[in-house]
Formats: structure tokens, C-alpha cells, sequence
């Protein structure tokens, strides 16, 4: 999850934002096919879309989740399997659903480096295109020391804006189509004002999405006993901004937290050490693939999902 500057890569979605139906209809096919992907001819077929699509949808697949690829064969995830199995939500009809899916876009350092530093590192509310191109081309030379094409470039901010953003100044419709815009996570006002991504209170917040992203924190290879709130919020030491990723103020942080933590009273206790704010995690802690099964009931509370 950490940003690894050899690592990073940008450009990979053919200029594709994800659409409705991408991830439900590659982890379908790769179902009855898991070397699907390796056949560009039948995968187009399969999928009703054009070769460049298919590279797009397998692409997302893989920032999002839901597969991994070795050499051409291709892998259904556990988590794919939690989000777009039997008793997943494959229409995306629930809220909670977005909120997971953006997380695991926003934390893929590697695989969606220019989406990561957006919503992690990027601060300003209010810019415009022409801003978000010049902040990320300096901040690739501050940890590399060299620039990447400009049109590559140019082709991640566009992807990002369009997929997440609601409006008419994009030249196409394919905001329509995208999931992410539901989220309004980032707005658009005009050609003069362009656009808007600031902190909010968020009241409707689904908190199974920040039991996600907190259990993923507690289940990484240091496996902190606790985490100090903001650190959460704005993100330290390389590891991911929760706040920062969902757009949520402090304020809207610190109420989600409070509804995460009464959900899952059994995992999370708040505390309150020399002026520090912080969450500890509780003995048996699920992962957090096993979380969001037990949420989507696919899993009973306490078992373990096996492929």
C-alpha cells in the first residue's frame, strides 16, 4: 500500500475510466474462463466490448481487487468473490459497495500511482485541471528525479476526473457511467471555477467502509496495537490518509469513527493517552476480507472464507 517509487505506474487504463458492469462482467467471465483475458479475441466477444475495453476492464479488475494475473491466467480474489459472488452486490446497489471499491483504487499505490497521490497526498479543494498536471509531474521529479511523458500524464488526471466527477464540462458522457461519480468526491463547478474535492461531514457514510480500510491498517505486516487519529486523517509515514482518501473533515472523520467503533464494539476501543487520540484493535480481529463477508453474508460472524 505504500508508495514504492520504482513501482510506479500510470496510464494503464487506456484512458478508460471504470464503468457500471466492468467488474461484474470480468469476474463472470473469468469464471467460466480464468485465461480469459489471454485470448483477446474470445474476451471481446465474451465482454460485448472493443480490445481496448478489455484491456481497461482488466486492468480495473486488478485495482480493484477482484484478480490477479500471472503470465496471461488470471486469479478471482477472495475479495472478489465477497463483492461479486452469489451474495455480493453486482449491481452496485449498495453505497458501501463505491466507498470499498474507492478505497482499494486510492491505496493501490503501485497499480493506480496517480490516483493514489490524488486522493492521499493532493490537499487543494478548489483547481483546475491544469493544476493537478503540474503538482503531480513535480511531485513524480521530487521522488524520482525524472518526468514522465506529459500525455501520459495528462491521460490519469482525465481518467480521474471524468470517472469521479458529475458534471457537462467533460467533452463525452462517460461520467454517466462511471460508479465513482456517484460518491461526489470531486465536483465540478465551471470552466472558470473548475473544480472542487474538499473535506466534508459526510452524515451518511457507510462505516463497514471504514472497518475496511481500518482492519486492512491493523492486518498489515507491522500489525500496530493502536493508531493514532491523525495520523488516520492526514496520513504519516508513508501509510494511507483515511480522511484524506474519503474526503471526510475532522469533524466528519471523528463521527464516522464513533459509528464504527459502536457498530464493532467487540474490536475497537477509543482512548485518549497524554493528549493523543487513538484507536486500539482488539484481540481476533477478522481480516478484512472476512469483515465485509460477514457484512454481505456471505460469511457467518467468525469464519473463515476459503476460495
Amino acid at each position: 500500500m505504500s508508495l514504492i517509487k520504482e513501482k510506479m505506474t500510470f496510464g494503464r487504463h487506456e484512458t478508460f475510466s471504470l464503468r457500471y458492469g466492468w467488474l461484474t462482467k470480468g469476474f463472470v467471465a473469468m469464471k467460466q474462463d480464468m485465461a480469459i483475458f489471454a485470448k483477446p479475441e474470445e474476451a471481446m466477444i465474451a465482454l460485448g466490448v472493443g480490445k481496448n475495453m478489455v484491456s481497461a476492464i482488466q486492468y480495473w479488475l486488478q485495482v480493484v481487487g477482484v484478480a490477479t494475473f500471472d503470465n496471461g491466467k488470471g486469479n478471482l480474489t477472495k475479495l472478489g468473490h465477497i463483492l461479486f459472488g452469489e451474495k455480493g452486490d453486482p449491481y452496485l446497489e449498495d453505497e458501501a459497495t463505491l466507498w470499498i471499491m474507492h478505497w482499494q483504487i486510492t491505496s493501490n499505490a503501485q497499480l493506480a500511482t496517480g490516483f493514489y497521490w490524488f486522493f492521499n497526498i493532493y490537499s487543494q479543494p478548489r483547481f483546475h485541471t491544469d493544476d493537478v498536471l503540474k503538482a503531480l509531474d513535480e511531485f513524480i521529479y521530487h521522488e524520482t528525479k525524472t518526468h514522465r511523458a506529459e500525455s501520459t500524464l495528462k491521460s490519469d488526471v482525465s481518467t480521474l476526473l471524468r470517472g469521479y466527477s458529475h458534471h457537462e464540462g467533460v467533452a463525452s458522457d462517460e461520467h454517466l457511467d462511471s460508479p465513482l461519480a456517484q460518491l461526489k468526491l470531486i465536483e465540478y463547478k465551471s470552466a472558470q471555477d473548475g473544480f472542487y474535492s474538499p473535506r466534508v461531514i459526510r452524515p451518511f457514510f457507510p462505516p463497514i467502509a471504514l472497518h475496511y480500510a481500518l482492519l486492512v491498517r491493523f492486518n498489515a505486516q507491522d500489525k500496530p496495537p493502536a493508531l493514532p487519529i491523525r495520523d488516520l486523517i492526514y496520513g504519516q509515514h508513508g501509510q494511507m490518509a483515511m480522511g484524506a482518501i474519503f474526503r471526510l473533515s475532522e469533524e466528519g472523520f471523528m463521527s464516522v469513527l464513533s459509528k464504527v467503533v459502536e457498530t464493532y464494539p467487540k474490536y475497537y476501543e477509543l482512548r485518549d493517552t497524554a493528549g493523543m487520540k487513538q484507536i486500539y484493535c482488539k484481540k481476533n480481529m477478522p481480516t478484512p476480507v472476512e469483515a465485509l463477508g460477514v457484512y454481505y453474508g456471505n460469511l457467518e460472524a467468525g469464519t473463515i472464507f476459503n476460495d
